[in-house]
């Protein structure tokens, strides 16, 4: 490597570390915040920054977009809510015509950096319950038709979970491989470019570092949400299942009984889901659906470990440094143990946080290998200058390979930062009761055997919607009435 190559990477080491210790508030300062304003139920001022940060485009903008949606909707603001909702999805459909691997920033070998510097893909669940969203708040305010086509596009999304996931992993994985393979031919020479691919191998492989990997993040390298493996019940939504079935069935709609069964197959051991089905060929009379939506989804936090240079032979005393960091999964509280509607218990209907999990590890069994290629990539162009400094004759030339490669290996350890990106504002579980309408229409729900909210329904059948992020937060209700 030449001597302005080496001023050059240097300068580049700087102005990352600057960008570190600027005091920028972070992506995890905004969720963190967010978080704690709903469960404390301060649900508009929880909307407020991530709408000014939806309002200047940047690779996090559809995350932002997505809870602020949920914020509003919390807060009793549906049409916006649903406007917010609506962006979200165009991001999405973004998202489904180019792959973010690829139009995401204009840095080459983008994906040596990491999975933050590209755009928010809003996969799986995202999906699922943004359509779900929006049609709970079209049918709250009596437009079935919209609520119809919102539910109709929710399920199409839970059919297509499989196909958008092995895209998405197809199209991270061959971006890496481009990115890889040039830059580490580029930085240490096409005999690098050989030894780190071994190098992945080995480490990938090897069975001390996977139990390194699993008893940190709970994920096995090897066998983890293989997406072969997966069956509907890991991955599909009961709730939307039934809420749409549900719907169907008040609405006089086609297909009810067969979402009605899906939420019976994913969800077997719910009394509430079996007799839904059993007796969905007869058209209730003024029966109410409450369903609860409990706490907040598991949030991800960032965590470094250290790739074992035993697995790199090659790199040996040249490394300064050879860290991963990778998002680890963390439950959050429930907002209350138990609930009942009138006194009838209310029984687990989805966990959501078991849902983010199998998402989060079929995300990880990518970004692994992801972080060990980046790292191995990393420690070989950290060898190669360090050979070369041992070896040059030359004293600038050395001091500037010596210099360079320390300037490597600063620049990969403050570039190697973890995608702790996930919607934060998803429940942590969903909770299903069917009642038969007060004489006067009042509907006491309680968490905890103390009273929570009084929903008070009009004549016919009802689907009540609450929420309640945490054990401070008011509940947020919303009743979509079929007289």
């Amino acid at each position: 490597m030449r001597a302005e190559s080496a001023s050059s990477a240097v300068r580049l080491a700087a102005a990352a570390l600057l960008a570190a210790v600027a005091g920028c508030r972070t992506v995890d300062d905004v969720i963190c915040d967010y978080r704690g304003r709903l469960a404390r139920g301060e649900y508009a001022a929880a909307a407020a920054e991530p709408t000014e940060l939806a309002a200047k485009p940047n690779e996090d903008t559809l995350l932002w977009t997505l809870m602020s949606a949920q914020a509003r909707n919390l807060a009793g603001e549906t049409d916006r809510a649903i406007a917010d909702f609506d962006v979200a999805e165009d991001l999405m459909i973004e998202n489904d015509r180019t792959s973010v691997f690829s139009r995401s920033v204009d840095t080459a070998y983008a994906m040596m950096l990491n999975d933050r510097y590209f755009p928010y893909d809003g996969g799986g669940q995202d999906r699922i319950f943004a359509c779900m969203y929006k049609a709970i708040g079209y049918a709250s305010k009596g437009d079935m038709a919209a609520a119809r086509t919102e539910f109709n596009r929710a399920a199409q999304h839970q059919e297509n979970w499989l196909y958008e996931r092995r895209k998405y992993l197809a199209e991270a994985d061959e971006r890496l491989q481009k990115d890889s393979a040039a830059y580490a031919k580029e930085k240490g020479g096409e005999e690098n470019s050989g030894q780190s691919n071994v190098a992945i191998q080995n480490a990938v492989k090897d069975g001390s570092f996977r139990e390194t990997v699993k008893e940190a993040f709970g994920v096995d390298i090897f066998s983890s949400s293989t997406l072969d493996d997966l069956k509907p019940e890991d991955y599909q939504n009961p709730y939307m299942s039934h809420a749409c079935g549900v719907f169907r069935l008040l609405a006089g709609d086609g297909g009810a009984r067969e979402h009605l069964r899906d939420a019976e197959r994913l969800r077997p051991a719910n009394t509430f889901v079996k007799n839904d089905f059993a007796t969905s060929g007869v058209k209730p009379r003024n029966q109410v659906w409450v369903y609860v939506e409990d706490g907040l989804c598991p949030r991800r936090e960032a965590w470094r470990i250290d790739l074992p240079l035993l697995l790199i032979p090659y790199a040996g005393r040249y490394v300064k440094y050879a860290g991963l960091a990778l998002p680890r999964l963390l439950e959050m509280p429930a907002a209350a143990m138990s609930w009942s509607v009138g006194g009838m218990p209310m029984e687990e209907l989805a966990s959501v946080e078991a849902l983010a999990k199998v998402e989060y590890d079929v995300y990880m069994r990518g970004a692994i290998r992801r972080e060990i290629t980046r790292t191995i990539v990393d420690v070989g162009v950290q060898a190669a200058l360090g050979i070369a400094a041992e070896h040059a004759s030359d004293n600038r030339a050395k001091y500037a390979l010596i210099a360079s490669q320390y300037a490597v290996a600063a620049y990969s350890a403050l570039r190697r930062g973890a995608d702790t990106r996930s919607w934060p504002s998803l429940p942590k579980r969903v909770f299903l009761a069917r009642v038969d309408r007060p004489k006067d229409g009042r509907v006491a729900i309680s968490a905890d055997g103390m009273p929570v909210a009084e929903v008070i329904v009009p004549e016919g059948n009802s689907m009540v919607f609450v929420t309640k992020p945490g054990p401070l937060a008011a509940a947020s209700v919303k009743v979509v009435n079929f007289p």
